[in-house]
Order: C-alpha cells, then structure tokens, then sequence
C-alpha cells in the first residue's frame, strides 16, 4: 500500500463512498435481470451482489479514513490556533510583509534607482 495515496486521493474516497451504493444497485439489477432472463435453476447474481457489498463496506471506510484524517488535521490547526493565537499571525504577517518586497520597491530596484541600492 502506498502512504501517499492516503493524502492524495480524499475527494476520490468521498465521492467513491457517495457513487459506490448507486453502482453496486445498477450492477448488481443487470446482473439479476441477465440472471432472470438465462435462468437454469441456479441464482448466481447473488454473488454479485455479495461482492459489491463488499465494495460498498470497503468504500465507506476509505471515506470514514478521510473525513478521521481531516478532522484530526483539524483539531491540529484549532489547538495550534488556540495555543499561539493573534499573537503568531500578527508576527507571521509582519515578517511576511518585511521579506516581501511591495510594488514600489521592485519598480524602483528594476529602473536602477539610487534609492533601492540602499
């Protein structure tokens, strides 16, 4: 199994967990209706239906594995917030601001101006 599938493939594992019950229904209806029609004594889309079950099982847990991981990335940013607050956003943002040069600046370092040589 491959760790990165884990974080790349959420919208992927919910939409499967949404999708999956309505193909499981229409695969295994053909199926039973191919059944019925060929019948010889012997039911075998039952089997069908017991592997797309299975198929359901497996596709909510994959998406109940991701919205457990959302969550928990979640909780993760809320009690880093909660922990560090404003105080952390208001220096992250002012050393953001101080290493990223405005407009201006970059206009004036681009022209050659004696005042971006400073």
């Amino acid at each position: 199994m491959n760790p990165i599938r884990m974080v790349t493939r959420p919208i992927k594992n919910l939409t499967d967990a949404i999708v999956m019950p309505f193909r499981a229904i229409f695969v295994t209806g053909l199926c039973a209706f191919i059944n019925w029609m060929t019948f010889n004594g012997h039911w075998w889309f039952k089997w069908v239906a017991f592997g797309m079950g299975i198929a359901v099982l497996v596709a909510f847990a994959r998406a109940a594995r991701t919205l457990f991981l959302l969550g928990l990335v979640a909780w993760g940013g809320w009690w880093l917030h909660k922990r560090y607050g404003d105080d952390a956003r208001r220096r992250f943002d002012d050393w953001v601001r101080r290493t990223q040069p405005q407009a201006q600046e970059v206009l004036l370092a681009l022209r050659g101006s004696p005042a971006a040589a400073r």
